[in-house]
């Protein structure tokens, strides 16, 4: 016999909704329905879109979530904090306003099998409650059926209205976690400060100073701006893959109470009237906003998606692999290729040292000079393609190493225009295999096939 019983409810359920249908169909759908035209129940006027501040949805039996707009989007700020995507936020206003009046009821005129209990508005099965500055408006949203209809009370009026179900879908059968920002980090880019990753390898640190980013951490070095720029890229890109369980209690389940990785972006928020923190070294430099991932277990067995928990965010979230493989590259892939970071068109002087014997080149505007040797002119073309072999020309390979200076074959200075050394390249070369090494004091290899042919010598530029 138990199992009758929810047969039972289901019958009665249908018995309500057949009830309902005839019932609104038996109306006279006059005036303005018959003449074609819209009659909505709400306008502009009544619901401000653009000034709601405040929406609040409370659903029968759960907990209320309330969501606030503040000046970068809509969080949700009970029971839990959350960014939320602004577009399903404002979506719950937004069909409110589109809420069309196909009949209007009054209590009087319900037959008893269609109370405002059996319509699920006393009390309601779901509200919404929308605030403003200087107004709010509540919408009890009670039982839908077929055809597209449902039933609606405005808080405060006794009329019942049959409307179409485009707000019910949202705020009575749709999912809010599918509402919330599934980005993991926000608003990151070049004006971030810092990363900083933990594999359980060397740490990777990456920093900006002003304009300029460079690696910290396993070595400190250039980064490659394309390389770096990719990487933020990614960070802004990477989403969620999907939101597991809110508030869990034991975190071990999932890897998470001792992580396995973790990453974070730091970024300076200026606070209003800070004005622009890189004037000067003395302008106030904001609040620090760290956004930090972290990594866990895989999901399942077999899974290269892992478990992740961003920090400040309550809940155990799905990271699909492919954010994990675009935020986690290998430090040398974001290394700079180039055995200088030097900008051609700054160097003056270049000194090439080999073994015992010291060249010296100097610009002499368009053309270049060999100061030691009668200040005769050198081919121009040969210096430039020196230059652009040690400033531009990318290292098919990286590594992080010491420099081998028992490998060493020469070095190269690069001098300003006020005589200042601007940087050095160490050269080596392997006896057996014939590669080469450059390196500027990083202690990070750019290896070169054997094929390069770097210019060295006095003959190599035509002097005796």
């Amino acid at each position: 016999m138990p199992s009758i019983k929810p047969t039972i409810f289901v019958i009665v359920l249908a018995l309500i909704g057949v009830t309902a249908m005839a019932f609104v169909a038996k109306r006279d759908l006059s005036g303005s329905h018959a003449s074609g035209r819209r009659l909505m129940l709400l306008d502009s006027q009544r619901l401000p879109l653009e000034e709601i501040s405040r929406i609040t949805l409370k659903r029968s039996g759960d907990p209320a979530l309330v969501f606030e707009r503040t000046g970068s989007g809509w969080v949700q700020v009970e029971p839990f904090a959350h960014p939320m995507d602004a577009f399903s936020i404002r979506q719950l206003a937004q069909q409110a306003l589109q809420l069309e009046i196909i009949d209007q009821l009054s209590k009087d005129e319900l037959p008893e099998s269609l109370s405002s209990s059996a319509l699920a508005l006393d009390p309601p099965s779901t509200t919404v409650t929308y605030e403003w500055s200087g107004g709010m408006m509540t919408l009890n949203l009670g039982k839908s059926f077929l055809a597209g209809r449902a039933y609606l009370q405005i808080a405060g009026d006794d009329a019942i209205y049959v409307v179409n179900q485009s707000l019910h879908e949202r705020a009575v059968t749709s999912d809010p976690k599918e509402w919330r920002e599934r980005a993991i980090f926000l608003d990151v880019g070049v004006e971030s400060d810092r990363i900083e990753r933990n594999d359980g390898g060397s740490p990777l640190v990456l920093a900006r100073d002003r304009k300029q980013w460079k690696m910290i951490e396993p070595v400190q070095t250039r980064l490659d701006p394309a390389a770096r720029d990719a990487l933020l890229q990614e960070f802004g890109r990477a989403h969620v893959g999907g939101f597991i369980l809110d508030q869990p209690t034991d975190l071990s389940r999932f890897g998470l109470s001792d992580p396995i990785a973790s990453i974070a972006v730091m970024t300076t928020r200026l606070r209003e009237g800070d004005g622009d923190a890189e004037d000067s070294a003395d302008a106030p430099k904001g609040q620090i906003e760290v956004q930090r991932l972290l990594i866990g277990s895989p999901v399942s067995v077999g899974s290269q998606d892992r478990f992740g928990l961003i920090e400040g965010r309550p809940g155990v979230v799905r990271v699909p692999a492919s954010v994990l493989a675009s935020l986690f590259r290998k430090p040398e892939n974001l290394v700079a290729a180039t055995a200088s970071g030097v900008v051609p068109a700054d160097v003056k002087t270049i000194v090439i040292r080999k073994g015992e014997s010291e060249l010296r080149l100097v610009r002499d505007l368009e053309k270049w000079r060999a100061p030691e040797h009668e200040n005769v002119e050198v081919s121009a073309e040969a210096v430039n393609e020196l230059l652009q072999q040690l400033t531009a020309l990318q290292a098919p390979a990286v590594e992080f190493k010491p420099y081998p200076r028992e490998l060493e074959v020469a070095t190269i200075t690069f001098h300003g225009f006020d005589g200042k050394a601007l940087d050095t390249v160490r050269i080596a070369q392997e006896k057996d295999t014939g590669r080469w090494a450059l390196e500027n004091g990083d202690n990070v290899l750019r290896v070169f096939p054997p094929g390069l042919k770097l210019s060295l010598t006095a003959d190599d530029f035509g002097l005796k």
